[in-house]
């Protein structure tokens, strides 16, 4: 998909592959990031998955990282001609306020009386690392700051660094343990900001229900 492609013009095309007899489209999924590490991350399994821009769209430099900036963005792309069929709004709790706000749109646009939004977060506490960690371990240590957890991640691989992306193509053989721990830490615990916690998970699980669906 070219990036200044529009939705309305890939379900288009979708529609002009179809043939007599032929299953219905595959669902289209925005996945709205904070950073470009989660962005990065997010695109290796998309690829690693086989699964097209066309289905999975993850927009680069959609113009603030801030959490409410995430929701916001994700709101204005939801208005295009087209929609999407699931959006999923990737960001950090380590500000408690812009997240509370953050978190009180998206359950706004989901539950709206008028054309709700298929809207939904995946947040990690106190950053996207603790996703990353639980690739290698289960842990439900708290950490004081996103720079701990880094430094935690390292003990297993020295060379990890944010959003690059030969690190990230060597946590997705490891796939299959992240999610097996980070199920495991949401059962830790029924407080929604605990530290430390992540539904990262859920994007990927949603990405693999998209491929196993071929």
């Amino acid at each position: 998909m070219a990036r200044h492609e529009h939705i309305s013009q890939i379900r288009g095309h979708n529609q002009l592959r179809r043939r007599p007899g032929e299953r219905k489209p595959k669902a289209i999924t925005l996945i709205v990031c904070e950073g470009e590490t989660e962005q990065e991350y997010f695109d290796q399994v998309r690829r690693q998955l086989g699964l097209g821009t066309a289905e999975v769209i993850i927009p680069r430099g959609q113009g603030g990282s801030a959490p409410t900036s995430v929701v916001d963005y994700a709101e204005k792309k939801a208005k295009e001609p087209g929609g999407y069929d699931h959006i999923f709004c990737v960001f950090d709790r380590d500000e408690p306020v812009n997240v509370a706000k953050a978190r009180t749109k998206i359950r706004a646009l989901a539950t709206r009386a008028r054309k709700p939004l298929p809207i939904q977060e995946a947040a990690s506490v106190p950053c996207f690392e603790v996703w990353t960690l639980l690739h290698f371990e289960q842990t439900d240590a708290a950490f004081n700051e996103c720079d701990s957890v880094i430094q935690r991640v390292r003990q297993h691989m020295p060379e990890y660094k944010k959003a690059d992306r030969e690190c990230i193509k060597q946590l997705l053989p490891r796939l299959e343990t992240a999610l097996t721990n980070a199920r495991w830490l949401s059962t830790r615990t029924g407080i929604e900001d605990e530290n430390p916690s992540t539904t990262a998970h859920r994007v990927v699980e949603h990405l693999r229900a998209i491929g196993a669906s071929a």
